[in-house]
């Protein structure tokens, strides 16, 4: 009986085959990849089907070599990419670096409280400035209605004034007269006490110029 030997061509494993299997494919019986056995001889007498050596079951130990190594590494070809996505790590590891160096060392001392010294008399005239210029709007604001309503009796003066002569009776005529003069006596007497007010508003130190908003 010929004997022949044979050698996977995926994984090397070695076999040892009769004539009968010449020929014929099957699995490897280690990688199981589909193998032919080479040569055409016809099977004779008994066959039989024997592996060089026992299937290993587990993988041969690494061999660390450094060459190889090198050489994979040189034909890699995506190196830009690579330190594209390290340099984040990069900068973050830099940062706790110097955060675990530097943040050891204890804080510069807080600077001393500035001590503020606030004038009590300085305070109170603030108040009696805000005081004064509330009220001195308020009086403006009286001075300008007042001279609304002294308008106002104006116009309803010579509007009965200017009816055909026997139209408007006396009466009417003499209450007209007399919400005109209420009306500008009761507008100086406004003006007299916006005076007052602003002049203790300037006193204070105010700055706004209120008489130029009197109607």
């Amino acid at each position: 009986m010929n004997q022949h030997k044979y050698a996977c061509p995926h994984c090397g494993q070695h076999m040892e085959y009769t004539d009968e299997y010449c020929g014929m494919q099957m699995a490897c019986p280690k990688c199981q990849q589909p193998i032919v056995f080479p040569g055409l001889a016809a099977p004779t007498g008994r066959s039989s089907l024997r592996l060089a050596g026992a299937v290993a079951t587990e993988r041969a130990g690494f061999r660390f070599d450094i060459v190889a190594i090198l050489l994979a590494l040189r034909k890699f070809k995506h190196w830009k990419i690579v330190a594209m996505c390290l340099i984040p790590f990069v900068v973050v590891a830099g940062a706790l670096v110097a955060a675990s160096k530097y943040g050891r060392h204890e804080p510069p001392p807080a600077p001393p409280p500035v001590q503020v010294v606030v004038d009590p008399r300085a305070l109170a005239n603030l108040t009696d400035l805000t005081r004064a210029d509330q009220m001195v709007q308020e009086e403006l604001a009286a001075v300008k209605r007042a001279c609304a309503d002294s308008q106002a009796a104006e116009q309803k003066q010579a509007a009965l004034n200017n009816q055909p002569r026997g139209t408007a009776s006396r009466a009417s005529l003499a209450a007209a007269d007399q919400a005109v003069w209420t009306a500008h006596l009761i507008c100086a007497s406004t003006r007299k006490e916006f005076d007052a007010v602003y002049a203790q508003y300037q006193k204070l130190g105010g700055a706004v110029d209120y008489r130029a908003r009197l109607p």
